[in-house]
């Protein structure tokens, strides 16, 4: 009798929104399922990939051989919970923990004594090689990249020398393992996750996401075939899980087909890849082709940190700025949207030289979108290992994962990752004070509240962006009883109480799904706008604003917000702000002129409550400025009156 095996990839939540396929685990039964000689002793079960109670997942493992668990940190404490109650219901089943959350050595087994195995490293290979191992009865200390138990004693086996070659893996999609699935939840929303490539030749000291520096390519008609899979299915949103997309000629070869596959079926409606660092000629045709065909949110230009020393620190080299300034403003001539990735936490990082950092790439021209992540610790980068850490004086504190952007169901399980709230250059209280200047800048300026402001002060009065977002904090959390305060208070509060915190806005409002700080102060004072523009406006009489300017100003920043229920917004000014502002975009000022004009603008969208206006104005949109009616894709008419 064929003995039974279960894979486990549990999704962060659960939803009747959306899911990701489990992508990783139906990589490795694809993969075990195509050796028939092995398959003649094994039978796989379903993949058990929703997160439902840990009772329930219980009921539909039966009589188990052997469970295989893909650990991530948003599944870890699940699998705990699910492999523990699966050893005492069948104390004969294997217990094989793998994926990224799992460490290079066997510390796990030492703590958890219902775990039999850690596969460390690629899947695929070391399960088929313990499989096999276990139905030969060989030698399981012979084998490559797992830990195990042996006479009490719990032992990492070495690494394999050279990675394999991936021409050999079969695709999950194209096996048909998730064809069930779709008809099984009929309602849910399932992202596709695509591989053209593993390896990356970068050593970033705070990522474990490669296990191999050395690129290798899967065949191109495994990857047509799993795009067109997932445009004949109904797909909408594909993940490009490269590290580095773009860094090969043949990836607009893969651009065309995912144009081409959407351009037939309307899927995948969104195409989304992790461009390659350092971004050249080739990422900007990419990014153009994807972003002219609507189905790309736009090109990453990552830097992470604009400090040289923090730089070196973590092994990281970036776009010269000047280099960066003159690319922001080409992708802003061809209308492609852009966003610069910066993490807050890593070592050498002070309050200053990251809130200069933020300023210095609005000085490059980056003014549409920031993502700042706080740096979390994964246990396989170089910055959580002891030496590195005591190094620089790294200290993390664990946080409940949030729900950002779904509704947080956990089913019982909650989960946690690790994140950096202090080194020896940055202590606590400055790591949250950076985090309230990158809010307060991103609420404020990429999604647009005072954008117009800070860029006029700026060009006009010299001051600087590194000022003004500070002058403005400083007011914000002096200005006792007014509604602005309270609501950047509560944010504080939450930002510094790692170990309670929820770690996101929610309200009900904008739908049972969590949002970034930034996203939720823009959206809260955007609902109550009227209370926004009473709190701020003395704020914005300190600036030194010529007193003619300043009313003109004010109502053309108030008018190009974008609000639910706009079809065609009419907007009338003594001055052409509107060109005045384009060409500081386009890196070309020019002085501001009086010129009574009139703006017609006609939202590409109507949108008419605010759950859609949050989900497709900020969660969907802010990467390419939607909040603001002045974004490239609505039809604009300029007069002069």
């Amino acid at each position: 009798m064929k003995k039974t095996i279960y894979l486990v990839q549990v999704n962060v939540t659960y939803s009747d929104f959306i899911a990701y396929l489990p992508y990783a685990a139906g990589c490795i039964q694809a993969y075990a399922e195509s050796d028939a000689e092995l398959m003649k002793s094994y039978r796989f079960g379903d993949i058990l990939y929703m997160r439902k109670t840990v009772d329930e997942a219980l009921e539909e493992i039966r009589d188990p051989y052997l469970v295989g668990f893909s650990c991530y940190v948003w599944n870890m404490e699940y699998n705990k919970a699910l492999a523990r109650r699966v050893k005492e219901k069948y104390p004969d089943c294997l217990i094989v923990f793998g994926g990224h959350n799992i460490p290079f050595d066997a510390s796990l087994l030492e703590t958890q004594p219902y775990i039999d195995f850690l596969m460390h490293g690629e899947g695929e290979f070391g399960f088929v090689r313990l499989l096999r191992a276990l139905k030969n009865g060989d030698d399981l200390l012979t084998l490559r990249d797992l830990s195990l138990r042996v006479g009490g004693r719990c032992v990492t086996l070495p690494q394999s020398e050279k990675p394999e070659p991936l021409d050999g893996l079969v695709s999950p999609y194209m096996a048909g393992l998730f064809d069930r699935m779709l008809k099984e939840y009929p309602t849910v929303q399932f992202q596709g996750t695509l591989e053209t490539n593993r390896g990356c030749p970068y050593t970033c000291a705070f990522c474990d996401w490669c296990f191999t520096e050395r690129i290798r390519f899967f065949p191109m008609e495994k990857i047509r075939g799993e795009i067109l899979w997932m445009s004949e299915h109904g797909i909408p949103y594909c993940y490009c899980a490269d590290a580095n997309f773009g860094i090969a000629e043949r990836d607009m070869e893969i651009a065309r087909w995912v144009v081409e596959c959407n351009q037939k079926t309307g899927f995948p409606r969104i195409f989304k890849p992790c461009y390659a660092k350092q971004s050249d000629e080739r990422v900007f045709r990419i990014g153009k082709y994807l972003n002219e065909h609507g189905v790309d949110k736009g090109v990453t230009l990552a830097y992470q940190s604009m400090n040289e020393q923090v730089l070196e620190n973590i092994g990281r080299r970036n776009l010269d700025i000047e280099y960066f300034t003159n690319l922001n403003a080409r992708y802003t001539e061809a209308g492609i949207p852009t966003y610069t990735e910066l993490i807050l936490g890593l070592p050498g990082e002070t309050y200053d030289s990251f809130c200069h950092g933020l300023c210095g790439l609005l000085e490059a021209g980056q003014h549409n979108s920031m993502t700042v992540y706080t740096c979390q610790v994964y246990c396989n980068s170089p910055l959580a290992q002891p030496a590195y850490s005591k190094k620089f004086g790294i200290r993390w504190e664990r946080q409940k994962l949030h729900g950002i952007h779904y509704p947080a169901n956990f089913n019982g399980v909650q989960e946690y990752y690790d994140v950096v709230v202090e080194t020896k250059d940055m202590s606590k209280a400055d790591w949250v004070r950076a985090n309230m200047f990158s809010v307060c800048l991103q609420s404020c300026h990429h999604l647009g509240l005072l954008r117009c402001f800070a860029i006029y002060c700026r060009y006009e009065l010299g001051i600087s962006y590194y000022d003004f977002y500070n002058r403005l904090l400083a007011y914000i959390f002096s200005a006792g009883g007014t509604y602005i305060r309270d609501l950047y208070e509560e944010i504080r509060r939450k930002t510094d109480d790692t170990e309670h915190s929820d770690w996101c806005y929610q309200n009900d409002v904008f739908s049972k799904v969590g949002w970034y700080f930034e996203e939720g102060i823009f959206l809260d004072l955007a609902y109550h706008i009227d209370l926004f523009w009473r709190d701020i406006r003395p704020f914005l009489d300190t600036l030194g604003i010529d007193a003619e300017v300043l009313p003109a100003l004010l109502a053309y920043q108030r008018q190009i917000l974008r609000f639910p229920g706009q079809r065609t917004v009419l907007i009338e000014n003594d001055y052409d702000f509107y060109h005045y502002f384009d060409r500081i975009y386009d890196e070309a000022y020019a002085p501001l002129e009086k010129k009574r004009n009139r703006l017609t603008v006609t939202v590409e969208k109507q949108i008419d409550d605010w759950a859609t206006y949050a989900r497709e104005i900020i969660w969907y949109g802010k990467r390419r400025s939607a909040t603001l009616l002045t974004n490239p894709r609505e039809h604009i008419a300029f007069t002069v009156l």
